[in-house]
């Protein structure tokens, strides 16, 4: 099994995994929140840990992952009213769009997606486990509150002291608690189909303890890895801890990971800004593989600024990727069953250096570096006369490239198709008609076909001023839009 060393944000230090179980990574990570459709700060937090988790697979290990769905929370109860609509029914709606998009991204399920309103009892039992041992206690009113001054080391994935993270909060229920920082485990509520009946009266949970209980089911006491974006490390991870460790007697999750936050053109996505970009907005604009490798150009601890440019640099990418993909693609085909390859070319090198880049901490920065590398390696196979040995080595470098793409749930469709389909949405974005590149291409080669070489190479010209590539190949005259190397 590879040695992997990830960053914990519990240590503030990169570490060797060593899991509970032998070769099986348990892992939890904060789900969404269900009032609304999922924005691009949803989707970079599900592909960073996707693509986590299809690492930990391809290196062997058997993983458990968990993400939950919050569909008990007051923006859920305020907007379901503000509907004339259930709770339930906003929320079955928002888990079915949010399904959607992770489709649509390329997410794949996690092995369990638990929702908080079908976790009542094992919250409720948790809540008891607390009561029973002094970590809670419940006020004339019905709520219950966890006792923060009882927990020696609350703070500890924050590294703060209880002094510190006081400062900036309020009482938000003044009278009612011990002390201005105990949280909610229980809240007195009576909403129709968002509240539950419990020792303490009618209520629903608190936001912290939903988690606790969720991993706990599916996960046990103590687990390997909690993941979520750095924006809750507190109060909500610092709480999870305090209530898992408090119940069970016993330590919570061994290593945390957070992603980065998200920002377009360096400010907060926000609704009144105009900036909150969702995932279903996105997508009419460009492929789901166009999002996953604009993310995977940051590290997943990053703090990640997305822009115009970013989207458009990762669409040109994406398609040189797959025309190469296609040009070898076609020099594979006529490899021979056995063949020795090509001196100086082996795939294998460019499957160590990817290990390398991705058993740190997972750095996808460095390990598309290095699949950009293995395709400019292999094209080189491209040049010259074709030989057996070449189409055989192009065979090993296309099988290792789809394998480690596929780690990153890149390069996945068949090209072809995918090419067709990204150039018209680059075009679009271009303000370039397709129509157009096709009438300059034609007058390009009645020019050939005349001989007419001065007019020819100004058409080629005034393609290329418009950032589209000829080439002439013996299938005919193929285009693409122009992908500079700066840009890598």
């Amino acid at each position: 099994m590879r040695e992997i060393h990830l960053l914990n944000t519990l240590t503030g230090k990169k570490e060797k995994l060593e899991t509970l179980e032998p070769n099986h990574v348990r892992m939890y990570a904060c789900g969404v929140t269900v009032y609304d459709n999922c924005h691009l700060g949803h989707a970079m937090q599900a592909v960073y840990f996707d693509v986590i988790r299809s690492y930990f697979e391809y290196c062997g290990y058997r993983v458990t992952y968990v993400r939950n769905y919050t569909d008990v929370d007051d923006k859920i109860i305020n907007r379901a009213q503000e509907r004339g609509i259930s709770p339930k029914q906003l929320v079955d709606a928002m888990i079915a769009s949010s399904e959607e998009d992770m489709a649509l991204i390329g997410v794949r399920p996690a092995n369990h997606e638990p929702r908080v309103s079908e976790s009542i009892p094992q919250i409720i039992t948790m809540i008891q486990a607390l009561v029973q041992k002094g970590y809670a206690y419940a006020n004339a009113e019905g709520d219950v509150y966890y006792r923060v001054l009882k927990k020696s080391d609350y703070g500890k994935l924050s590294n703060r002291k209880i002094d510190e993270l006081r400062v900036g909060t309020r009482d938000l229920v003044a009278g009612d608690k011990e002390f201005d920082m105990d949280f909610a485990l229980w809240k007195h509520d009576e909403t129709e189909g968002a509240s539950w009946d419990s020792p303490w009266g009618r209520g629903r949970p608190g936001w912290h303890i939903e988690c606790s209980a969720m991993a706990k089911m599916f996960l046990g006491a103590t687990f390997d890895i909690h993941g979520g974006g750095r924006d809750l490390v507190f109060p909500h991870h610092e709480n999870e801890i305090a209530q898992s460790e408090a119940a069970n007697g016993c330590g919570y999750a061994r290593y945390w990971m957070h992603s980065g936050l998200l920002t377009i053109n360096k400010q907060k996505m926000s609704k009144s800004l105009g900036n909150h970009i969702m995932i279903k907005d996105f997508i009419a604009r460009f492929p789901g593989e166009v999002l996953r490798l604009a993310y995977l150009q940051f590290h997943y601890t990053s703090n990640v600024d997305f822009s115009e440019q970013v989207f458009r640099q990762a669409a040109r990418r994406l398609l040189y990727f797959y025309e190469s993909l296609q040009d070898l693609d076609r020099l594979a085909a006529d490899a021979p069953l056995q063949e020795k390859l090509v001196p100086g070319f082996d795939p294998r090198a460019l499957v160590e250096a990817f290990h390398h880049e991705m058993s740190n901490d997972f750095g996808t920065v460095g390990a598309m570096r290095e699949l950009l590398q293995g395709f400019r390696r292999a094209n080189e196979l491209r040049q010259g006369k074709k030989t057996p040995a070449k189409c055989f080595t192009a065979k090993a470098y296309v099988q290792t490239l789809r394998e480690l793409f596929g780690v990153f749930g890149l390069l996945r469709m068949e090209p072809q198709a995918f090419i067709s389909q990204l150039k018209l949405q680059i075009l679009k974005e271009m303000n370039l008609a397709e129509s157009e590149v096709n009438r300059l291409i034609q007058a390009r080669n009645e020019a050939r076909q005349n001989k007419d070489w001065a007019k020819a190479d100004a058409v080629r010209q005034e393609l290329l001023q418009l950032n589209i590539e000829v080439m002439d190949t013996p299938e005919g005259t193929r285009w693409t839009i122009l992908w500079k190397d700066d840009e890598a």
